[in-house]
């Protein structure tokens, strides 16, 4: 059994298609069948059913595909391993961005990690934290930054800052927030974060603290999505205190301040089974260098 053998049935198991996954692993289609072929014969069992849309895995197929993934993923770990006894750090790594990438410091992440790490390559995804935290413990990630605590025992979390939030509108409404209270605070219209925000369980807490209903909300998955709807005067939402303040200053924007600030944390999430591989640990060396903590 070779590991080009176990790329390609990895590959057509995703793809369903032979020729779709030659492509994939740099195969004619003839050689995929033949690597589907030596593969069944050697373990016994068959891999494929053919179907009219292409191929998918048999029962027992089905069964052996996670094991060659765990295998192939044991290789690169050994392959990076040896790279790294050579004085060398090697790897790929997808990181979840919870926020804008200047909030996150991301540039000067990528500068320290070319600088110290080239051959370090990352990923970039922004997504909510909630969604960091799930695909995080999936695998679909490696590491992630994360607003709020870490609630999972088998991640571990580095606590970098604490940002405080305001309650934010336009700057036509200033004199109204001065004064409003829950009646007619009640009246606007909210922005919200997603489901998968911890933001959003603070915005409810303050609802509930100060016993405001919203007549209306508009739901966003990001604080950029917000940021334009609170200038043009269309909702209140929460914005992070640099943001706020950018947005005061600029004559766009006027905090409630009857409502107070909000602290929050950002912690930077990794999965404790991997905190001694040399790759991780670098990216960890570079996160704390750049946040200074």
């Amino acid at each position: 059994m070779e590991l080009y053998q176990l790329r390609t049935l990895i590959a057509v198991a995703e793809e369903g298609n032979f020729t779709r996954a030659g492509k994939r692993v740099h195969a004619t289609q003839p050689a995929v069948s033949a690597h589907i072929k030596a593969l069944e014969e050697e373990l016994g069992v068959r891999l494929f059913d053919r179907t009219p849309r292409g191929v998918e895995l048999t029962v027992a197929g089905s069964e052996l595909i996670a094991d060659a993934i765990d295998v192939l993923a044991a290789a690169e770990k050994l392959q990076a391993r040896a790279v790294t006894l050579r004085g060398e750090v090697v790897g790929n790594f997808t990181i979840g961005l919870c926020a804008d990438m200047a909030f996150l410091k991301v540039e000067k992440l990528l500068e320290h990690m070319g600088e110290r790490f080239p051959m370090l390559n990352m990923q970039l995804l922004q997504i909510p934290s909630g969604a960091v935290l799930t695909d995080l413990r999936a695998k679909n990630l490696d590491a992630g930054f994360v607003f709020s605590g870490n609630p999972y025992s088998d991640l571990q979390a580095i606590k970098l800052t604490e940002p405080e939030y305001f309650i934010v509108g336009a700057a036509k409404w200033r004199d109204r927030l001065e004064n409003a209270g829950p009646e007619e605070l009640s009246q606007f219209t909210w922005g919200m974060a997603t489901e998968n925000s911890p933001l959003r369980e603070i915005q409810l807490s303050i609802f509930s603290e100060y016993a405001i209903r919203p007549a209306q909300t508009i739901g966003a998955n990001s604080e950029e999505v917000l940021r334009p709807l609170v200038e043009e005067g269309r909702v209140l939402a929460m914005m992070r205190e640099d943001e706020a303040m950018e947005l005061v200053e600029s004559g766009k924007g006027a905090i409630c301040t009857s409502l107070g600030k909000h602290p929050t944390e950002l912690n930077f999430v990794y999965r404790k089974s991997q905190a001694d591989e040399p790759a991780l640990d670098a990216l960890i060396s570079v996160v704390k260098d750049v946040w200074e903590v």
